[in-house]
């Protein structure tokens, strides 16, 4: 039986106290009943519908419940508070056995107990099969609602109290927090399930995207999307541009769709999408098209690996080295580059969220109206957006000059342990970071700074690390460089995106080398 501790309880007590405090005016009359029923339960009732509340399911067994804090008489106070029901369709309650469980309840009821979930499931519906009683634990999405407003994460508790997580401190901003109505909050929870109205949906994506996270932009861009791309209303909403020039051009409204590739949009890759669907447009039109300043196309190498025909998938595998098979391109190539004595990473965007953590530490906490409107944040509110830059444009500038001048040291040294959103593996990312060149890890970080986290995608798929002047076999060219460099890794079949492009000319104007590795089989 598990021992009983009343963490989980104090942690319920907590969460919803924090969403009340801070957002009481949100919640319904009944939602207030449920809450303060929650508030008021015995030692034993409030451990275990704690518990229960964040297992995953609905519907639980009482006899398998192995919990110390169990008993009738916790049961039975919830039952009397409606925090739990056992008035359960018997269809339902058949989520919470496993397949043995069913299996005998065949067998009790003279069934075949062969097959799969499914078929016994099939078998016992209609059937008088239920012999124990069965809960049911609803407000579960209010619980996820009191998680939101209070901002004080029961999942992330006890990780807390195991390694004594440090909050930094600040004095919180106030504004409207992160709904300014009820409504507001809704929708937002009507967008994220999808159940937006076309009306609704247009309102929202007409607004744009928030200045922070908290809005169903992007669920209702893409609700009216799938109702009808060609859309008028759609000309002019962020995100739309690309589908609705697509579907533009299928209806045969080319010259609309051309009118619409000529007015741009503030993201670089949509707008280098819109330039080359307008360039071909306007050829098909016989209308001009500005020419554009060319990106500048990282230097290519060539590699040649042995594939490993014994491995399956839908991706072609490789060897990197004698000893090791199976493996997708981009490990492969880390495992040659590995032969070569070099070291190189893969991917790793918990490498770059980390130093992006550490290195603007100090912007996180600037008090911006309603940015930081809590206590016990791991970061604003803007954070991942492309208002967290615009907002803050000249301290970012002055620390983006610190870290070409200076590199991640001092910002590594100045962290003190606080929980920052972002940062994972700090020891790691420290090490990393104090092999690496200020200006490189600045001309990532600048990107990551004024687009936002959406900056990852086209990120190049290796950072090879400093080391000495070394050669890669079956490579031509075969040298590689001492300092740090990223390369761009693709098999036969692969093309550079155009977020990739970006991302080898962002760098590149900044003088950071990048390379584009062309993996070919090994004959």
């Amino acid at each position: 039986m598990t021992p009983r501790s009343e963490h989980p309880a104090a942690d319920l007590r907590t969460a919803i106290t924090w969403a009340l405090e801070r957002e009481g005016p949100l919640f319904t009359a009944g939602e207030l009943v449920v809450l303060r029923r929650l508030l008021a339960l015995g030692p034993d009732a409030g451990e275990l519908f704690a518990r229960l509340s964040q297992r995953v399911g609905l519907v639980f067994r009482v006899a398998a419940l192995d919990y110390a804090c169990a008993t009738p008489e916790a049961l039975s106070e919830l039952r009397e508070a409606e925090l739990v029901t056992g008035a359960i369709p018997d269809d339902e309650a058949l989520l919470a056995f496993t397949v043995e469980g069913l299996r005998e309840a065949c067998v009790r009821l003279g069934l075949p107990r062969t097959g799969v979930r499914a078929q016994l499931e099939a078998r016992l519906i209609g059937e008088r099969w239920l012999a124990e009683p069965v809960i049911l634990v609803p407000h579960r999405a209010l619980l996820d609602r009191v998680t939101r407003l209070g901002g004080f994460d029961r999942a992330l508790a006890p990780v807390e109290r195991i390694v004594g997580l440090q909050w930094a401190e600040y004095v919180p901003t106030g504004g409207p927090g992160l709904f300014a109505t009820r409504g507001a909050l809704r929708s937002y929870e009507r967008a994220r399930a999808g159940e937006l109205t076309r009306e609704e949906a247009l309102r929202f994506a007409r607004a744009g995207p928030p200045p922070w996270g908290r809005s169903p932009f992007r669920a209702a861009v893409e609700a009216v999307l799938a109702s009808d791309p060609s859309a008028d209303e759609l000309a002019g909403i962020p995100g739309c541009a690309v589908p609705h020039v697509r579907a533009l051009e299928r209806e045969g409204r080319v010259a609309e769709a051309l009118t619409r590739c000529r007015a741009g949009d503030p993201d670089p890759e949509i707008a280098l999408a819109l330039a080359r669907t307008g360039r071909r447009l306007a050829r098909a039109l016989g209308a001009p098209w500005p020419p554009a300043e060319p990106l500048r196309d990282a230097p290519v190498r060539k590699l040649w690996l042995p594939r490993d025909a014994a491995a399956a998938g839908p991706r072609p595998r490789w060897r990197g080295d004698a000893a090791r098979g199976g493996e997708l391109v981009e490990a492969a190539a880390v495992a040659a580059v590995a032969g070569a004595g070099r070291e190189a990473l893969h991917a790793e965007n918990w490498l770059w969220a980390s130093l992006f953590a550490l290195v603007c530490r100090e912007l996180y906490w600037l008090p911006l109206p309603g940015r930081l409107p809590t206590p016990r944040r791991g970061g604003p509110l803007d954070l991942g957006t492309p208002t967290f830059y615009t907002a803050r444009a000249e301290a970012a500038e002055a620390v983006l000059a610190r870290l070409r001048a200076e590199g991640v040291a001092p910002f590594a040294a100045a962290w003190r342990g606080e929980w920052l959103d972002g940062l994972v593996r700090a020891e790691e990312a420290m090490a990393v970071g104090a092999r690496l060149d200020g200006p490189l890890v600045a001309a990532v970080l600048e990107r990551f700074l004024r687009l936002g986290w959406s900056a990852a995608h086209g990120l190049p798929d290796l950072l090879v690390l400093p080391g000495a002047e070394s050669r890669l076999g079956d490579a031509v060219p075969g040298l590689l460089r001492e300092r740090a460099f990223f390369a761009e890794i693709k098999g036969p079949t692969d093309a550079l995106r155009d977020g990739q492009r970006l991302w080898h000319d962002h760098l590149q104007e900044r003088d950071i080398h990048v390379e584009v590795w062309m993996v070919s089989e090994r004959l």
